[in-house]
């Protein structure tokens, strides 16, 4: 008797059996006398029998995919095994854990699973379906029998029973999905991801105002380069607060040592109910930002002053108070301060930035930093997708880490870096210029993401991993196909491994921008929830917070 999982593999199999071997007697001619009348109810079983056999695959898929979750195993292993019911899978391998045959819905799902199989089984042996040549050399006698067991309803009882357990499965894979609760409660942060987005292109309208173009400004900072770094942030600590951080370096030092300043800005609201322009898309966001609920009420927004100069406080003496409210010509403000880099990075006194492409290879950057960066990579794409802070089209060449002088290199606090106050420069002349491998991709920007992750995990430059016949291509075909290829072949993490694939074959949803929540919803369960679980498999820790 069939037990676990393999039950699943074989109703799978026997309802194709069915299906085949009814249309085989509906399209008899003259087996027997009067057989017209039940050519069409054999023809309308066949029928219900592959709506059956769609739900019952739909939800056997379903099943599996939230086993899979659990066990850490990736979701084209389940699509192998569910297209192949003799899979060897079905009875040994990783799935089969103690764990998740002592789940009650699990054995209640399988114990229908088990109880379908029987009721179809009952009704191959009623009809009679055998191979070889048996089957033809009976053929007549196989006839009367079928009418037989149709005139007394036999077999229709059969699959009715069958079809309201089918209705059960349906309804408790989508209902009843005790082990993919953490992936599904991960899509909350998705409504954060708007707000988020607003305020960044908040901050890129104030910089822009405040950095006048060269020649106007003689100050230390130019040429007004600006780096952003690149967090991850989830609901609940969006929710405590929103800031961005932002590094300006100095040919000259900014006090005895120093020649870079880190300085935190928070969305602080706005002179006007006015609108935020989204550039790339033309879409508008609506933003009027109260002050954060344990200032309400206070001086603190009348005390600080609005920003005329950020040159000047940038450069002048650090402070460890709230430094004033820089705005925007549309009245979107921050307020910003000076942060301590001592605190965080004592040996980092005077730095240069060094891009993620130059230390692919380094021994330095372990595996737990790369899986740190993927997750905050993919967390960033998410908040500033189409914006001029992240276009559709980057790659390891936009993003940086600050280095010491010493040769210590920042992994953990990747960046990001845009320059100001320069008329000839755009985000739009950039992206360009940049090379298009996305031409079958649906979503750039993920594509982007997708081959960044592939080079993570090679910690090999993308073009260097190419075949000698993938480089005879034309780089649009070429990159898509040596894509798909690194990330079939991809040995470890089955969670990374999915990832990677839903950047660069596509998601689900009939959607093909983030700017649609169900998008999003589909690119934090399938892109950013697998990356978050394999940091914390490899951290051994409970919350990604705790390993960041």
């Amino acid at each position: 008797m069939a037990t676990g999982f393999e039950i699943a593999g074989l109703a799978l199999a026997i309802f194709p059996i069915l299906i085949e071997g009814i249309k085989s007697y509906a399209n008899e001619k003259d087996a027997v006398s009067d057989i017209l009348n039940y050519q069409r109810l054999l023809i309308r079983i066949a029928r219900d029998l592959d709506r059956e056999r769609t739900i019952f695959h739909n939800s056997c898929q379903r099943f599996m995919e939230d086993i899979a979750a659990h066990c850490g195993v990736g979701e084209d292993e389940v699509s192998g095994m569910v297209q192949n019911p003799k899979d060897p899978r079905w009875t040994r391998g990783p799935l089969l854990r103690e764990d998740v045959f002592q789940q009650a819905s699990v054995k209640q799902y399988l114990d229908a699973v088990e109880d379908i199989h029987e009721e179809l089984s009952r009704v191959k042996e009623l009809i009679g379906i055998q191979s070889g040549s048996e089957q033809v050399m009976t053929r007549r006698r196989l006839w009367k029998k079928l009418i037989l067991v149709l005139k007394k309803d036999s077999i229709t009882d059969h699959l009715a029973r069958a079809e309201k357990l089918n209705a059960f499965l349906a309804r408790q894979t989508e209902q009843n999905q005790p082990t993919a609760t953490n992936r599904h409660a991960s899509r909350r942060s998705t409504k954060h991801y708007k707000r988020i987005r607003s305020h960044a292109i908040d901050l890129y309208n104030i910089l822009k105002t405040q950095f006048p173009a060269h020649p106007a400004c003689k100050c230390a900072l130019q040429p007004h380069h600006v780096n952003m770094r690149l967090e991850f942030r989830s609901a609940q600590s969006t929710a405590n607060g929103l800031y961005f951080h932002t590094i300006f370096t100095s040919e000259t030092a900014f006090n005895s040592s120093s020649n870079w300043r880190e300085i935190e800005s928070e969305p602080w609201g706005t002179s006007s109910p006015d609108l935020c322009q989204d550039t790339t898309h033309s879409a508008q966001v609506q933003f009027v930002v109260a002050p954060p609920a344990s200032l309400q009420g206070s001086t603190a927004s009348i005390n600080e002053p609005e920003i005329s100069n950020l040159c000047a406080v940038i450069t002048g003496p650090a402070s460890k108070d709230w430094l004033g409210r820089i705005a925007s010509q549309k009245g979107q403000q921050h307020r910003i301060r000076a942060m301590d880099h001592q605190k965080r990075l004592p040996a980092f006194d005077t730095i240069k930035t060094v891009s993620l492409g130059e230390v692919l290879g380094d021994g330095l950057f372990g595996e737990e930093q790369r899986l740190r960066l993927a997750l905050k990579l993919a967390s960033s794409v998410m908040q500033l997708h189409t914006t001029d802070w992240l276009t559709d089209y980057w790659s390891k060449s936009d993003i940086s880490f600050l280095r010491s002088s010493y040769g210590v290199i920042d992994f953990d606090n990747p960046l990001i870096g845009r320059t100001f106050g320069n008329p000839s420069f755009s985000m739009t002349n950039l992206s360009q210029n940049l090379s298009r491998p996305m031409l079958h991709a649906f979503v750039p920007c993920l594509f982007s993401l997708g081959i960044i992750l592939l080079e993570l995990r090679y910690r090999t430059l993308f073009k260097d991993l190419k075949t000698e016949h993938e480089r005879t291509m034309i780089p649009e075909i070429s990159d898509l196909a040596t894509a798909r290829r690194l990330a079939s072949d991809m040995v470890g993490s089955p969670n990374y491994k999915n990832a990677v694939l839903r950047c660069i074959v596509g998601l689900d949803a009939a959607y093909q921008s983030l700017t649609e929540v169900k998008f999003q919803d589909e690119v934090e369960d399938k892109i950013v929830f697998l990356l978050a679980e394999d940091l914390k498999t490899y951290c051994a820790k409970g919350s990604v917070e705790a390993c960041l």
